[in-house]
């Protein structure tokens, strides 16, 4: 009887290592924030008109985003549970392939099948598993900035800023008198003969 060689099953729980909650579809590999760190600040000065907000940092200091950190991280500790009982299943199946020496042709064949089909299944459920805790996430993402932005608007609106941008120069909020798209297309449309 001559026998495959089994591959060994590879549980690819490194996956589920926790990124920090607002994680975007842009931004693939934040780490988790584990102290929340707060350098001397000065004041606010003044005189600027423009700020910035590291939207990260703001989900690690408030309540709301440590509510939706801990959300995740209790779904993300579920599923990684999940992931491994069903891990443990495929490799029993692959322990009873390589130890298959007294099954009979017909049997070997079969629990071959029957771990294929395991292995396959595992696999689609770890994929599941991830899209899960990602769409989570987007959701819960989705929320926070959907409060956060309009508290972003008040401090700028209080504090008579023209513009705040993230940390990573995204512009989240404007004074609408500072919007130069216009003037720019205009000049723009001017400046370049049309083509036909």
């Amino acid at each position: 009887m001559s026998r495959c060689r089994v591959p060994l099953i590879v549980l690819a729980l490194g996956c589920w290592t926790a990124p920090a909650f607002g994680q975007t579809l842009a931004r693939s590999a934040i780490p988790q924030t584990t102290a929340v760190q707060t350098p001397a600040r000065d004041a606010f000065p003044k005189d600027s008109r423009i700020g910035y907000v590291d939207l990260e940092r703001v989900a690690a200091l408030s309540t709301e985003g440590k509510s939706a950190t801990a959300q995740l991280e209790a779904l993300r500790t579920k599923k990684a549970a999940e992931v491994a009982a069903r891990g443990k299943q495929v490799e029993a199946l692959q322990q009873k392939l390589t130890a298959g020496a007294v099954l009979n042709e017909a049997a070997y064949t079969r629990l071959q099948r029957e771990f294929q089909r395991a292995q396959l299944d595992f696999q689609r459920f770890n994929e599941d598993a991830q899209a899960e805790v990602q769409d989570t996430q987007q959701q819960l993402w989705r929320a926070f900035t959907t409060r956060l932005f309009p508290v972003v608007g008040q401090v700028a609106t209080e504090k008579n800023l023209w513009a705040v941008f993230s940390s990573e120069s995204t512009l989240l909020w404007h004074a609408p008198a500072i919007d130069l798209s216009e003037e720019v297309a205009k000049r723009l449309d001017a400046a370049v003969p049309p083509k036909l």
